[in-house]
Parts: structure tokens; C-alpha cells; sequence
């Protein structure tokens, strides 16, 4: 039987991939938003930068598990961060993600 587990580290990496070049665009609405949120003029780029480092490191067999801890990092901390203001539909999608990431080191 063919386990499709190696579709883990690469649904994770598109993912975050796409968060990345999100955040780097800089819409509007989001910059708003966390500007209210968090303090820093500079924390889209940072989440950006950490989205996009998750991304390649998941890709990468052997960097997989840092790929992971990043990952983990970014979606705890937003998690967290949507729960407290309240906004529990939108951390849905981080937790369930946030519940997949284990695959990802189980397929390397």
C-alpha cells in the first residue's frame, strides 16, 4: 500500500511558501493589522522572512526538522496571538496545520 504521508513537508512548504510572499507584498489590510497588533513597523517582514525560512528548510530532507521548529514557532506564536484578541475561526486553520507538522519529520 502507498502511504501519501509524503505529502506533509511538501503541503507545509507550499503553505508557508505562500504566507511568505504574502506578508513580503505588504497588502494593506495586513499591515494594518498587525501594526495594531504588534508592536514594530518592520513585523510583516519578519513574519515573512520566518514563513519563507520554514518553507525552504522543509523542502530540504536533511533540514526538514528545522524546517519544523520554524514552522511550529510561527504558527504557535500567531495562534496565540489570534486567540487572545478573540478571533478563534481564524486560528483554526493554524492549529490544524500546527496538528499536521509531526508528519513532516515522520516522511524524511
Amino acid at each position: 500500500m502507498h502511504s501519501a504521508l509524503w505529502l506533509f513537508p511538501k503541503f507545509a512548504a507550499v503553505v508557508f511558501a505562500v504566507a511568505g510572499f504574502y506578508f513580503f507584498l505588504d497588502p494593506g489590510p495586513l499591515s494594518k493589522l498587525l501594526g495594531d497588533w504588534v508592536t514594530g513597523r518592520n513585523a510583516n517582514r519578519v513574519m515573512g522572512f520566518l514563513s519563507l525560512l520554514a518553507a525552504a528548510f522543509l523542502t530540504v530532507p536533511q533540514l526538514r526538522l528545522w524546517g519544523v521548529a520554524v514552522a511550529a514557532f510561527v504558527l504557535f506564536g500567531t495562534t496565540v496571538m489570534l486567540l487572545e484578541r478573540r478571533r478563534y475561526l481564524y486560528a483554526v486553520p493554524g492549529i490544524l496545520l500546527l496538528g499536521t507538522l509531526p508528519f513532516s519529520v515522520v516522511t524524511s
